[in-house]
């Protein structure tokens, strides 16, 4: 009986951790993710061909967008901030070592010591992290 309680103990607790892991996002996934982000942001179309080019202008429709799809990426909370496992998880899928990218990517994932709104904080973060890996990040963009 304690070998069955034990066994079920570990299963239980194999399963929350798995819970915990960060599902990768596809190509597809992203492009799903724009578009419900594009109407709940009522994004334009001229902002929609500025976004193609990896240009972000600083306004409140791009702020709540970005905001968005790192939500829906689980890349980003609220309060707590940028959640820099998934981050460097995400775009750095294929790469052995991590530890240079998971570097830049906690130069950019500030505290927001500025006390910036939330969406704010985001774009803060995004750009500055745009800044640093525009390659990386088109190509973490074609996946699939």
């Amino acid at each position: 009986m304690k070998n069955a309680v034990a066994i079920l103990l570990c299963a239980v607790i194999g399963l929350a951790s798995a819970a915990d892991e960060y599902k990768l996002r596809t190509a597809e996934d992203l492009q799903t993710v724009r578009k419900e982000c594009g109407e709940t942001s009522k994004v334009t179309e001229a902002l929609v061909a500025k976004y193609k080019t990896f240009e972000y202008p600083d306004d409140e429709i791009t702020r709540n967008y970005i905001q968005c799809i790192f939500h829906k990426f689980d890349l980003f909370d609220d309060t707590k901030g940028f959640k820099i496992d998934n981050l460097v998880a995400q775009l750095g899928q294929g790469k052995e070592d991590k530890a240079a990218l998971k570097a830049d990517v906690e130069k950019c994932a500030d505290k927001n010591e500025q006390k910036s709104s939330a969406n704010a904080w985001a774009y803060r973060g995004f750009k500055c992290f745009l800044g640093k890996n525009l390659p990386l990040v088109q190509a973490a963009v074609q996946k699939n």
